[in-house]
């Protein structure tokens, strides 16, 4: 191996006759030699002469151009997958397709090291072959371009712009050429290249700029050019890019020699390309066939940039085939075109003359200044108006609830009686887990919607600054599944001293009475769900500009009727303990206290201390803040885990240590640590870190989610999720003890069912069950009905609440047992409102009209007969209303599931 440097200008052919002296010196005659390269026209020339005496093949591995024609140098072949007349007859293509005749052909004036000229090369073709008119020519010199002459030839030259991408600096040529202005004056740009574009135009701005200027460009097809370049990379990791295709030629090069000597070519010879025609080379990196004249046989495209994925897509290629060789070429071209949009570009109209005297006045600045204008002026309307909108929103204060529409119920037998009956009744019923309801001291009524409740007495109006109304109707915006909604406050009422806080009734229970009922059993299932329920309606609130609950204990986490843990009295205690300090509020007189000694020294220390330093105060509401409520997060988790209050005060039977308040806050008292360690100890580990007293050292929520999902690893989702997948999981467990395990399976089935039954229609919950998502649908025509008890708020003035209880309870009673006779479904009570449907979701080919136009005149019925146990005078009234036709309906969420 003989290395000499060539295609240095003048030096040339000095360098080539060194190469060949040496190579000579250094033979023998029996010794095959043969020449690689060089790169650069001048001297594969002189080789090429020389190597005709020496009987010696020359294989050039880049894009050369023997002007003298293809008969020339008999000895030299070429690897090099391009050629100047095979982008000279994509040309011809591609402006037959847009019907163009002439061009205006640009290149550098600075010719590249491999002594490459691509536009001199092409003019000169076109000087022979005449296959196209070239109108303008002209060469740049990037460096020292005078542009405006530039693009005033441009301007006054053919549509077609052919532009030979031998610059240095592409980006800037092409930029500084204006390539996209000239489109958006209808010229059409062309690049050529003598290389694929993913190697020569793959930076991102020059994609941008090729997109925005419609340019075609035409290259030669280098099929799988990415698998290539990756196999190659792989042998030589420290290959750029852009050198891909040279290393490639010269590997195809030496391989082609070898290929062509193993298949007897007859090196030794002075027309090496006349023994080479036809042959076929196949490497790793493809395979590639020489034509009559020694040059490989090149697919050409025409590409595009994809706007998709910016990448370039092919809209022609053109194959090529051997022929009988004319004065250039010795192969011919055969087109494929795809369809793409630029091709439209024909049917555009020719740029306007004024293009060529730059005279054009452009309107796009101005159209698009006065876009940008008309749409910073709606902007700015839309955004005043939605200020206005929420402003008004503001002052309309919707939070605010009227003293007539709230009526506080309240039932004095709560503490004893009523208790002991629904004890009783639990311990008598089977399905005491389904039927758990909540004992009720009181509550409250807003209009016909129940309520719970916070009331305080009102010593003097209170003033609402702009930022606490927002405050306020931002609270009264709130919609999450796992909180209970807030439905405002009753304050500042004329001859009213009543201050009240209004939140949705919930009636399950409470989280704190679950774990403080040992009957209850609260496994892994439960306490992940609660967990996961707390932590997503603290997590949003946190992100929501409430920014804190305030008021977090076990007795605010409510469980509602579908088993979903949500949250209540959040967001409020800052106002109300602004409003105590203030004096504008204070606590009833001889009223039950609002906050148990249990639950008040569960509250994070720091915010305790702000309240009362000295320990000796009684329990109050104290304020609120994030870090706090993680505090109260450990507390209650320790409660679910360890199924006692933290400091154990509710079963004891001594009297609280009115210390204790003092040791939390001073001495930084805990509440106690089991001394077995088991899975739950991670969390109990995590209830710890919660209670750190400095509050910027608690976990954050996220912390706590991760270590519930390793201490339940198997237990996710929500509860009713979590029942189907541990129904399902046992029945894949029970099939191989079908024999002994039937009863225990069906046990677990049928509980489940019993629960998503009182949820969702017993097809819909079956569906559920088996995995299947029931999709939303209309239905063409279905019958509804509402049945109203009249006169029901008279009846309550006059009843006691346990006897309004026991009145709904007993007429509702007989209206199912009505609706279960019939094909119909009942959907909800609300208050003294009954609905049933009929013809969803099971579809009865009309007959619901019927079915409920019978359940109705048997509802009638019932009421003529029915009898009012602690009012034997009562007359119950009804009203009855139902309607057919179309409707929708659909499961209604995920986690907790309604139809």
């Amino acid at each position: 191996i003989n290395r000499q440097t060539g295609c240095t200008g003048d030096n040339s052919v000095k360098a080539a006759s060194y190469a060949i002296n040496a190579v000579a010196s250094k033979t023998s005659g029996d010794l095959d030699f043969v020449f690689v390269g060089p790169t650069c026209t001048t001297d594969i020339r002189t080789i090429g002469d020389f190597a005709e005496l020496w009987k010696t093949p020359v294989i050039g591995y880049e894009p050369v151009f023997e002007a003298r024609g293809v008969q020339e140098l008999t000895s030299v072949i070429n690897v090099a997958q391009f050629s100047v007349g095979g982008v000279a007859q994509t040309l011809v293509f591609l402006m037959k397709e847009l019907n163009q005749s002439e061009i205006t052909l640009i290149g550098s004036v600075k010719v590249l090291p491999n002594g490459f000229s691509l536009s001199n090369d092409l003019r000169n073709y076109n000087k022979v072959m005449k296959s196209f008119t070239i109108r303008e020519y002209f060469e740049i010199d990037e460096n020292n371009a005078d542009w405006s002459k530039v693009d005033y030839r441009l301007r006054h030259g053919a549509r077609m712009i052919v532009i030979c991408v031998d610059f240095y600096d592409i980006y800037s040529s092409l930029y500084n050429i204006a390539i996209r202005t000239l489109s958006g004056f209808r010229f059409i740009i062309v690049i050529i290249l003598n290389k694929p574009p993913d190697e020569v135009l793959n930076q991102p701005n020059i994609k941008n700029l090729l997109y925005g200027s419609n340019a075609f460009i035409i290259s030669p097809l280098q099929e799988q050019f990415s698998d290539a370049l990756s196999y190659m990379q792989n042998v030589l990791p420290t290959l750029a890019d852009e050198q891909f295709t040279s290393f490639h030629r010269i590997y195809h090069a030496c391989y082609a020699y070898c290929v062509g000597s193993m298949n007897g070519v007859e090196t030794q010879t002075d027309n090496y390309h006349q023994a080479m025609r036809g042959k076929v080379v196949t490497t790793k990196y493809g395979a590639f066939t020489f034509d009559n004249s020694g040059s490989v046989l090149t697919n050409y495209a025409v590409f595009t940039v994809d706007p998709a994925d910016m990448t370039f897509a092919s809209v022609m290629t053109l194959k090529s085939t051997p022929k009988d060789c004319d004065y250039y070429d010795c192969f011919e071209l055969t087109s494929n075109k795809t369809p793409d949009l630029l091709w439209t570009l024909k049917d555009m109209d020719p740029p306007d003359e004024c293009v060529a005297r730059n005279a054009c006045s452009n309107y796009i600045p101005h159209v698009i200044a006065g876009i940008i204008i008309v749409v910073s002026l709606l902007c700015t309307a839309v955004v005043y108006l939605k200020q206005r909108t929420h402003r008004m929103n503001i002052y309309k204060m919707t939070w605010k609830v009227a003293n007539h529409t709230l009526k506080i119920i309240v039932n004095k037998n709560a503490d004893a009686k009523m208790q002991r009956e629904l004890e009783n009744r639990s311990s008598k019923d089977e399905n005491a887990l389904t039927s758990r309801r909540r004992v009720f001291g009181s509550y409250a009524l807003v209009g016909t919607q129940r309520a719970e409740y916070l009331q305080f007495k009102q010593e003097k109006k209170i003033i609402f600054p702009e930022e606490t109304l927002d405050y306020l109707y931002t609270l009264r915006q709130l919609q999450h599944e796992n909180l209970a909604k807030f439905y405002g406050i009753q304050c500042n009422d004329d001859n009213v001293t009543t201050f009240t806080v209004l939140h949705l009734l919930v009636e399950r229970g409470t989280l704190e009475e679950l774990c403080l009922d040992r009957d209850f059993g609260m496994d892994e299932t439960f306490k992940s769900a609660f967990m996961r329920d707390i932590l997503k309606g603290l997590q949003f609130l946190h992100k929501a500009s409430i920014g804190y609950h305030g008021h977090l204990h076990a007795a605010t986490c409510l469980i509602d009727i579908n088993w979903v843990l949500k949250l209540a009295l959040y967001g409020v205690t800052n106002f109300i303990v602004d409003c105590m300090d203030n004096k504008n509020i204070r606590l009833p007189d001889h009223a039950a206290p609002m906050i148990t000694y249990p639950q008040y020294v569960c509250f994070p220390p720091e915010h305790i201390r702000e309240y009362d330093e000295t320990g000796k105060l009684p329990p109050r509401i104290v304020r609120g803040s994030p870090k706090g409520d993680i505090y109260c997060v450990g507390m209650i988790f320790y409660m679910m885990i360890e199924r006692e209050d933290p400091y154990m005060l509710i079963h004891s039977l001594e009297r609280p240590n009115p210390a204790l308040v003092k040791e939390i806050m001073d001495e930084g008292k805990m509440p106690r640590m089991p001394v077995e360690h088991n899975l739950e100890g991670k969390l109990l580990e995590k209830c710890k870190d919660c209670w750190n007293r400095n509050p910027m050292m608690r976990p954050d929520i996220k912390s706590i989610v991760e270590t519930i999902a390793v201490v339940y690893p198997t237990a996710k989702g929500n509860l009713v999720d979590q029942m189907i997948r541990m129904s399902e999981k046992w029945a894949d467990e029970l099939e191989d003890m079908v024999a002994i395990r039937t009863a225990d399976l069906a046990a677990a089935q049928f509980q489940t069912m019993k629960l998503l039954n009182e949820m969702l229609p017993a097809s819909v919950a079956q569906d559920l069950k088996n995995g299947i998502v029931r999709p939303p649908r209309s239905y063409e025509s279905a019958t509804v009905m509402f049945v109203q008890l009249c006169e029901f708020y008279a009846l309550m003035k006059r009843s006691k609440p346990d006897e309004v209880i026991n009145f709904l309870n007993d007429i509702f009673d007989q209206f199912d047992k009505v609706v279960k006779r019939h094909d119909a479904y009942k959907v909800e009570t609300t208050g003294e409102t009954y609905m049933v449907a009929s013809g969803v979701p099971h579809e009865n080919e009309g007959r619901h009209i019927f079915e409920v136009a019978e359940i109705s005149l048997e509802i009638r019925a019932v009421s003529y007969t029915y009898i009012l146990p602690h009012d034997k005078d009562y007359k119950l009234r009804i009203r009855i209303g139902f309607h057919a036709g179309p409707l929708a309906a659909g499961v209604i969420g995920i986690r907790s599931p309604r139809y």
